[in-house]
């Protein structure tokens, strides 16, 4: 019998995209599938979305909290009724779908690579109603493997190896983690790096098979406020407390680049007079932090030497970016 994957689906206010998601599971070449339907008190009627089809499909399972907590909460209850020492481990978000080949795909790469998860790549989409799938040559595909702890040292696949959505996770990496649930906004960023350093190996596809609803609504593009840009932050302080405990001396440099580019980040995004008291505390984090980044040995001198002018005006970034880039 083929391995059971255990689906995870927070669900609030989702009633536009959520019956497109389940079809799209529903729909499945890979058919040993649980789906865990966590409906976080949910005033619309997704609810009701999720009982049609859990009668249709038994595969299907709802669970209803008595009142909203967040993704982080709703993706741990989740966790908590999943079976960890089985199987694998799916996260989906309910405004997302997903390609008819999407499961059997990631479970053939991590069984035939012996992997501990697999990950395929993002199709991002601003279709809201149709299952309109991009074109993809299998044959065409390219993959590479790499260990969890250099997957960690690319910055360039930061922002995605960060994204929990898009992977099949063996179930006993979860084990032992859950999500912080003090997070608003960020909390995929505050918690897969901690299964990412446990996976002895990963396997990485180019195939497009996860399709992600582009919309500007959602909460880390819904404009700027104090929470998001403190949780954005937090999470990097993370990362770095993390690493120090694991003496991961490489991976504690990388993580101060983040660190130091999210900073950098909220001072390009917010406004000087609206956010004086915000701007003066990062400012002073930054400084206090950039001399971090110059024995670290995986970034240019010229790029060192970047974050020490940025030091001198925040402006500096700013006006380099806009030469760069007009």
């Amino acid at each position: 019998m083929k391995d059971l994957i255990q689906v995870i689906i927070p669900i609030y206010k989702a009633q536009e995209f959520l019956y497109r998601c389940l079809i799209s599971i529903k729909n499945q070449t890979y058919t040993n599938f649980i789906v865990y339907l966590i409906n976080d008190a949910s005033p619309d009627n997704s609810l009701e979305i999720c009982r049609k089809i859990s009668q249709e499909d038994t595969r299907f399972k709802v669970i209803s909290l008595l009142k909203n907590s967040g993704s982080a909460h709703a993706r741990n209850v989740g966790l908590e009724h999943a079976d960890l020492k089985q199987g694998y481990i799916a996260f989906i978000d309910a405004d997302d779908y997903i390609e008819p080949r999407y499961f059997e795909h990631l479970v053939n790469l991590l069984k035939d690579s012996d992997a501990d998860f697999s990950w395929v790549s993002v199709n991002n989409t601003f279709e809201k109603e149709k299952l309109v799938f991009p074109e993809i040559d299998c044959d065409k595909e390219k993959t590479f493997s790499i260990t969890g702890h250099d997957l960690l040292l690319r910055e360039d696949l930061r922002i995605m190896y960060l994204m929990v959505w898009g992977k099949l996770f063996k179930s006993s990496l979860w084990e032992d983690v859950r999500f912080n649930e003090a997070y608003h906004y960020f909390e995929d960023g505050a918690t897969t790096f901690k299964v990412i350093y446990k996976a002895g190996k990963v396997i990485v596809s180019d195939l497009k098979l996860y399709n992600y609803y582009y919309s500007e609504n959602s909460a880390t593009r819904s404009g700027i406020n104090t929470t998001k840009l403190i949780d954005g932050l937090n999470t990097e302080i993370d990362k770095i407390d993390f690493y120090k405990e694991k003496n991961e001396k490489d991976l504690m440099d990388m993580a101060y680049i983040a660190y130091l580019n999210t900073i950098l980040g909220i001072l390009r995004q917010t406004d000087k007079r609206q956010y004086k008291n915000l701007r003066s505390k990062v400012w002073k984090l930054y400084r206090q932090s950039y001399k971090n980044v110059f024995d670290n040995k995986n970034i240019s001198n010229t790029q060192k030497l970047k974050y020490c002018l940025y030091r001198i005006n925040p402006d500096i970034q700013k006006l380099y970016l806009k030469l760069k880039f007009g």
